[in-house]
């Protein structure tokens, strides 16, 4: 009896020794992965096809992040779905630092108030690492449209009800809900036509498929000057300093439609902490950086450099708000 007991207690304290060698063997391994990573090229998804302001800003961040980690930072578009096929395939990523996001508020925030629903759960599945910029809206239509101004095209949309045709990157996305937002306050009722990404919705507008778009200033830019798109307004609470002759709303007689326009790096939720922080110093660095800060400027992007914290905060704030925001405006909970 006295030996079967002696036993069990060995057989015990084997098992807790075993179970204590996992735990220092696990902390330990943390510890190396933080104080290593990155050993390998990090891949940055962007959820959107190429050539739209996302796709320009995540190239610029992918550029200026790959030597302060020593690795290179391959940027890897995989649009579709309302920006949900990319942010899918980050999130079903191993946990470890080597595949982010860069994504703007749709498909985290927003896109839980559509059908069909993500699959995945942003709330749970998805951390923010640093809030890399904000994209500054402008109002857009095709330089043949009969309408120099804001209060012109609300004049030319307002005598032909629905026959004005208005594209957005998706259904769901920032652009799309700010275009009903101004149209309700404006009074004006327009035909959405949903796009892939803001690159192919942008070559809509230049061929004349669609008149009237919201897009970020650098996906526009160079039609802007090649004279084959025209500005009719900025969202932004003052003019932009690149582009000076474009009246803001209030300007154009209308009240300041606010644009959760961040852009930020994102990753899957188990990411260890370390590996996080270890990111987190080296965006913000960059962000932070004069030459960093001048070239995104000069491309009418505003650096805004937020840590994880405040990047948590913001997103929860935005989890709250926008149900009530697509309820008032009326749109459609499916998407097209």
């Amino acid at each position: 009896m006295k030996r079967s007991m002696v036993q069990q207690g060995v057989r015990l304290l084997g098992a807790s020794l075993r179970v204590l060698a996992l735990a220092v063997g696990f902390g330990y391994g943390q510890g190396v992965l933080a104080q290593s990573f990155p050993v390998k090229p990090v891949r940055l998804i962007v959820p959107a096809p190429p050539g739209g302001g996302l796709d320009i800003a995540a190239r610029q961040v992918a550029q200026g992040l790959a030597p302060r980690l020593g690795q290179p930072v391959l940027v890897e578009n995989i649009g579709g779905a309302s920006q949900m096929l990319g942010t899918q395939a980050m999130v079903r990523s191993e946990p470890d630092g080597y595949t982010l996001l860069y994504a703007p508020s749709t498909p985290i925030t927003l896109a839980e108030n559509f059908e069909p629903k993500p699959p995945y759960d942003a709330r749970r599945d998805i951390v923010g690492v640093v809030v890399v910029l904000r994209n500054p809206g402008l109002i857009v239509t095709n330089a043949r449209v009969k309408a120099n101004t804001l209060p012109e095209f609300i004049a030319l949309a307002k005598a032909q009800p629905r026959k004005l045709f208005y594209g957005s990157p998706g259904v769901g996305h920032l652009f799309h809900l700010t275009a009903e937002l101004l149209s309700k306050q404006a009074g004006i009722e327009m035909t959405h036509v949903p796009y892939k990404g803001s690159g192919p919705a942008v070559v809509a507008l230049l061929a004349g498929d669609i008149h009237f778009s919201i897009q970020s200033v650098e996906a526009v830019r160079e039609h802007l000057r090649a004279g084959k798109l025209r500005a009719l307004a900025t969202f932004e609470p003052s003019r932009l300093d690149g582009l000076p002759e474009v009246p803001t709303l209030a300007e154009s007689g209308l009240k300041n439609v606010s644009l959760a326009s961040w852009h930020g790096i994102l990753a899957p939720a188990r990411t260890p902490g370390a590996v996080i922080a270890t990111l987190e110093r080296h965006l913000l660095a960059l962000v932070k950086s004069p030459e960093f800060g001048q070239k995104m400027k000069g491309m009418n992007f505003v650096p805004i450099g937020a840590g994880s914290k405040e990047f948590a905060r913001m997103m929860a704030a935005e989890f709250d708000v926008w149900p009530a925001v697509v309820k008032s405006i009326g749109v459609g909970a499916a998407r097209q």
